[in-house]
């Protein structure tokens, strides 16, 4: 049996947290011995039931209560703990004006040709070559704290009374989601510039033009007032108006998180009441979303989406231009199924040898066989059906024999678990589960004249607009249904989905260093009030 430890530092300070951990080492002491006797009725046996700690899960400073490293200052290393790391190589950088230390060594964790590595002006105006260093063993850490060698050790752990937790590759872990809220707040006050969670000021300006990072937005100082120029963070008010609507008018599946609606402020352009699964849900996808209409958008960055284009000749789509894909009925509720592969590849087969001037044309043998499918898999299914030991399964007699005409629609459908709605129903609910997504094989076309298409995958989102369950007898299969107001069904079929764009891989893009280079090395945002500060 393995045992994770969720514990938070002392309250009060001066306490010593061994004084309360040393109750639940004895006990973990004892657990490791075991406990004889214990039965086993599966296998109708006695055991020894042992159970050991695996590691801890804390925040930061709980990190530096448990594990006797140090944690704040200029030698705070718990990563490795190393004397040449921790010691007068440790990248710490006390700020003059902020009056913290930073870590800025954190790039030479990156894969060693990452570019984030040769860019100077995002970082500290240097590039980065350093490589990580090793993290120390739970034996190394053990002999240095036992021998005096505590340069970024404050005590020996109370944890390595337990005969088995030197030899544990990771014996402490930092709570991610705590960490993330924490990230997230300062984010989100930086950006909507919430009094008290602002982390740009004056103080933080000057500390850039130390360091020699950004220096046109140095503070500019008046006879009563001092003025900050924009920088790329600061968002007018109408584009933090525009931020907190985006966030206001969002529904998400239940469960996701709270409902974002609560959490804004219109009045004064906040969010407010976020909890540590909020701020995860926005970091990892919400806020993206909501903050890309008011992102600046340098001229000379054109080129980097450019290398995104695969059809130059409708740069403004890149991908096909056909971005609605049509998928007949019948054919939506057989061809989802492992079964079915076989004999699809069986009737392509046939469709070229049937129409052999037609087999390069790849669109046309599609078309073909969208149009002709089902009634060649009915008779073929039957065919084989009327040999002996024919092997066609129960459940391919019925699909091939297609589905009851009488089809019941439904407003919500339970499928593993997982509640679709129609959209009508989440038109008047909080949240909504009417949203689809399918990664699907299929062609890629520059137009309707296009004759030679790309086989490829590519995702399609949708909106279910009705929710059918074709009924096949023995089962029955639930088919999303979805319009479009402007291409009639007739044109593209019954289940109509929107394509996203497709890229075989990502283009190269220049640094970071390179676009500030051509814009002139200016970060004051344009079209954005200045900041005063009495």
């Amino acid at each position: 049996m393995m045992l994770t430890l969720l514990i938070s530092g002392p309250k009060q300070p001066g306490n010593d947290i061994d004084v309360y951990l040393e109750p639940l080492i004895d006990d973990l002491k004892s657990l490791w011995v075991g406990i004889r006797g214990v039965y086993d009725a599966h296998n109708g046996e006695y055991f020894t039931l042992r159970a050991a700690l695996m590691w801890t899960i804390n925040d930061f400073p709980a990190y530096g209560n448990l594990s006797g490293c140090v944690v704040k200052g200029y030698k705070a290393c718990p990563i490795c703990g190393d004397d040449t790391i921790c010691g007068d190589d440790t990248p710490s950088h006390r700020l003059k004006n902020g009056h913290k230390i930073c870590y800025i060594g954190h790039r030479k964790w990156l894969p060693i040709n990452h570019p984030y590595r040769r860019q100077r002006a995002a970082f500290n105006g240097k590039p980065e070559y350093g490589i990580p260093p090793e993290p120390l063993t739970g034996e190394e850490v053990l002999h240095m704290v036992e021998n005096g060698d505590r340069v970024c050790w404050k005590k020996k752990s109370i944890f390595f009374d337990l005969e088995y937790w030197k030899y544990l590759p990771v014996r402490h872990a930092l709570d991610v989601m705590h960490i993330e809220k924490n990230v997230c707040d300062s984010i989100i006050g930086t950006l909507l510039e919430i009094p008290g969670k602002n982390k740009d000021g004056i103080a933080a300006r000057l500390d850039l033009l130390n360091i020699g990072v950004k220096t046109d937005l140095q503070p500019k100082y008046g006879e009563r007032r001092t003025r900050l120029p924009p920088g790329p963070w600061n968002l007018s008010r109408a584009e933090k108006r525009e931020v907190c609507n985006s966030f206001y008018g969002m529904k998400v599946p239940e469960g996701y998180s709270s409902n974002i609606k609560n959490l804004v402020s219109l009045q004064d352009s906040r969010l407010l009441g976020l909890k540590s699964h909020d701020c995860h849900t926005l970091m990892q996808q919400l806020l993206p979303v909501a903050i890309r209409s008011v992102l600046e958008k340098p001229a000379r960055y054109m080129k980097v989406l450019k290398g995104y284009v695969q059809n130059r000749t409708r740069p403004e789509v890149g991908v096909p231009s056909s971005q609605k894909m049509g998928v007949s009925k019948p054919l939506s509720g057989c061809t989802n199924t492992e079964e079915v592969l076989h004999y699809i590849e069986q009737h392509m087969i046939h469709i070229k040898t049937a129409y052999p001037k037609f087999r390069k044309r790849t669109k046309w043998l599609q078309d073909k066989h969208n149009s002709t499918f089902i009634q060649w898999l009915r008779f073929k299914v039957q065919s084989e059906l009327e040999e002996e030991n024919h092997g066609v399964s129960e459940n391919l007699r019925w699909l091939a024999a297609g589905p009851n005409m009488a089809v019941p629609l439904y407003r919500s459908y339970l499928i593993k678990g997982i509640k679709f709605n129609i959209k009508a129903q989440d038109d008047v609910r909080t949240t909504q589960n009417s949203g689809v997504y399918l990664l699907a094989h299929t062609m890629q076309v520059a137009s309707a004249k296009d004759k030679n298409p790309i086989l490829s995958n590519m995702g399609f989102y949708g909106v279910i607009q009705e929710i059918w369950d074709l009924d096949y007898q023995k089962f029955t299969i639930p088919v999303f249904r979805e319009y479009n107001d402007v291409i009639g069904d007739e044109v593209l079929g019954d289940m109509i989905i929107e394509c996203e764009p497709f890229t075989r891989g990502m283009p190269n893009v220049d640094t970071f260093d390179k676009l500030v280079g051509e814009l002139g090395g200016q970060n004051i945002r344009g079209g954005c009030e200045d900041i005063w500060i009495e």
